[in-house]
């Protein structure tokens, strides 16, 4: 949101609130009405929803500088995605009514908010194409990348192998089986529910990713 007006800035700043959520907590739950946007500032959140039968599916895993709840801030619909911390988090957080205020008086700031609800919406479809062209073993490495992407170097990704599996849309074996052979390989490490790059560069082409 760096385009923002020197009015607008001030004004987000005083109307910010400091979050804190400890290991579990919700920022918010799928059916609820929207009432808040948040800018992660620590930690990582884990976005998930639950299908019909109760099944918890895992849609994306955000972290620190990412935008979260901008659907709200655009639509009054209900929230369709639960959204937990998987670490300890802090975050930045507006009420919805004063970022629709602010976002009435300064058309960046709307345009910052709708950049980020179609970046989510692309990383939806490029998903989709990874899972119509893409084999499983590449889908995994490039989605650790991915993860790695937003994370402190060295840092343990809290990615459990069933968050893997729903991430690349394949299933709980198919994921522990590659696992246990990049293990081998020494390409990652990790301890339950945890996950640690060790040789990127080889993750790299794996996932067919230049670099």
């Amino acid at each position: 949101m760096r385009d923002v007006s020197g009015s607008s800035r001030d004004e987000l700043e005083r109307c910010a609130v400091l979050r804190r959520f400890a290991i579990g907590e919700s920022l918010f739950s799928q059916g609820d009405a929207p009432r808040e946007i948040f800018v992660i500032d620590s930690g990582r959140v884990k976005v998930w929803r639950a299908t019909e039968e109760g099944v918890a599916i895992t849609l994306t895993l955000i972290g620190p500088g990412a935008l979260l709840g901008t659907l709200g801030a655009t639509q009054n619909h209900p929230h369709n995605a639960t959204a937990t911390a998987v670490t300890a988090v802090e975050a930045v957080a507006w009420g919805i009514a004063d970022m629709r205020r602010i976002m009435a008086d300064d058309p960046a700031l709307a345009a910052a908010i709708l950049r980020t609800v179609t970046k989510y919406a692309e990383q939806l479809v490029e998903r989709l194409e990874e899972l119509s062209a893409v084999p499983i073993e590449q889908r995994l490495a490039r989605t650790l990348l991915r993860q790695a992407d937003q994370s402190t170097e060295g840092e343990d990704l809290p990615l459990s192998r069933q968050d893997l599996a729903d991430l690349t849309s394949s299933t709980l074996p198919t994921v522990s089986r590659i696992m246990s052979k990049w293990r081998r390989a020494r390409l990652i490490a990790g301890t339950r529910g945890k996950v640690r790059i060790l040789d990127a560069l080889r993750l790299a082409d794996v996932g067919e990713i230049a670099g």
